[in-house]
């Protein structure tokens, strides 16, 4: 590691990945445009360099094949990193990737996908410019060959923010393709298998449950690993992430339509896949054991889980907000299937949903709004509440579920979440070594237990307004 690229130390020691101060016998040499000539002399067979187009150029006159990657958004931790020679697929990571609720930045944003998409690049300054001495494919994507990735095709990047254990994915575009034909997730880490069997075991379950809800999700292919680095590959979803659609500049009634239809998605499904009460015991059972006791303190009921006793279970997975969400025109596909339960309770994936989504369609974007605006949206003050509200009404006729159940299924679902995400915290600065805020899940979990008005009674759902 040459001079001080941005970020690159700290991400690269996260990932447990060994770092020299001087570059003999490297196999990647990483430097900032200062150090360009120290590490085109170094003689590693791999360079990256993080600055201006002159670098690039100064790696081809090296002898060097360069890839440019511009990261999006320009400025920031990125979203994506698109391949400036993978035309189309630049051209739909920028439509696709970002969006304002400002028209002439979206505006902006259409005329640099127009630019990269006939081969010219947009006005910014700063690349990715990643030079090798052995130009091909990126290693993981070979790794996917068998798994129905064909060589040379075109990619973008999809980087996730957050932890190092977390998953980035190519998105692979078919020869002379716009949009993208599969998804090639893969670890940061090495030894992250047991995200990977998840989200087999994930995609199992969805398949034997076929119907409704297969029909909204895409096809899984496998997975495979190669030197402690794991991939999986699915067929991939066209469009928006429901996150960048529903930050756009557009009537909120425009933005509410998929809204809609995800919810009306989640009620037919509950309905098809719901099952006898005595179908969720194991699910009541694990929730008693594994998850209640880290709540105690708290003062949740002791007779909780029999609340629920009447309450048959139903496909969950357990993981629907606002990023796993695509949309394109009327229709839309659900991303991550990875906690996917057959049994789980049939209220838990409409709120989760309903909390992420409806607090950007009622423009509460920063954190401490996101969690003011949880509290208000379930107590019946927020904009929105009546939409949530209608939506839980019509998931209880559907399943014909006992009125007095509601509350307590409501806050299991989201004790469950909130323990859930604590674990996913502690075994990611296990990993790491690295201390992580709490994410949304416990917090969210903890707002529930102590305002007023939430927590096992509560009762406001009934509301009509």
């Amino acid at each position: 590691l040459l001079g001080d690229p941005g970020g690159w130390r700290s991400d690269l020691s996260e990932r447990l990945i060994e770092i020299a101060d001087d570059p003999a016998g490297a196999d990647v040499v990483v430097a900032d445009t200062d150090h360009l000539a120290r590490a085109l002399a170094s003689g590693a067979p791999n360079v990256i360099v993080d600055g201006t187009r002159k670098a690039s150029r100064a790696l081809e006159r090296g002898g060097f094949a360069v890839m440019r990657l511009l990261p999006v958004p320009v400025a920031g931790p990125p979203l994506m990193l698109l391949n400036l020679a993978s035309r189309r697929a630049a051209r739909y990571g920028i439509e696709h990737a970002l969006s304002h609720p400002e028209r002439w930045r979206a505006v902006r944003n259409r005329v640099a996908a127009r630019l990269v998409g006939a081969g010219l690049r947009p006005p910014v300054g700063e690349l990715l410019s990643v030079a090798t001495r052995s130009p091909g494919d990126p290693a993981l994507l070979e790794i996917a060959r068998d798994l129905g990735v064909p060589p040379g095709a075109d990619w973008a990047m999809l980087v996730s923010p957050g932890s190092a254990v977390r998953r980035n994915a190519f998105l692979v575009f078919p020869r002379g393709q716009s949009r993208p034909g599969l998804v090639v997730k893969f670890g940061r880490m090495r030894g992250l298998d047991e995200h990977f069997a998840r989200e087999e075991r994930g995609a199992s379950v969805l398949t034997a449950t076929g119907g409704t809800a297969s029909a909204r999700a895409p096809e899984y292919r496998g997975r495979a690993e190669r030197d402690g680095f794991w991939i999986s590959v699915e067929t991939a979803a066209s469009g928006t992430k429901l996150s960048s659609f529903l930050r756009a500049p557009a009537p909120r009634a425009r933005r509410l339509v998929p809204l809609e239809a995800v919810a009306d998605w989640l009620v037919r499904v509950a309905r098809e896949t719901a099952g006898r009460a005595g179908d969720l015991e194991p699910e009541r059972a694990r929730l008693a054991r594994d998850v209640l006791p880290e709540w105690e303190t708290l003062g949740i009921p002791a007779d909780l889980v029999g609340a629920v006793a009447r309450v048959p279970g139903s496909l969950q997975h357990n993981d629907l907000a606002e990023e796993n969400v695509i949309v394109d025109g009327a229709g839309f596909t659900v991303l991550d299937w990875e906690w996917a339960k057959a049994h789980g309770l049939p209220l838990g994936d409409l709120v989760y949903f309903g909390v992420h989504v409806l607090r950007l369609l009622d423009g509460a974007l920063s954190e401490p709004d996101r969690e003011r605006h949880f509290v208000a949206l379930l107590r019946g003050e927020a904009a929105s509440s009546p939409i949530l509200f209608a939506w839980i009404r019509r998931l209880v006729g559907a399943l014909e579920l006992p009125p007095e159940s509601v509350g307590a299924a409501v806050t299991l679902s989201l004790l469950d979440r909130g323990s859930l995400s604590a674990r996913q915290r502690l075994s990611a600065e296990a990993s790491t070594g690295a201390p992580l805020e709490a994410a949304f899940g416990e917090r969210m979990a903890r707002l529930w237990l102590s305002a007023p008005g939430l927590g096992p009674a509560w009762d406001a759902w009934r509301r009509v307004s």
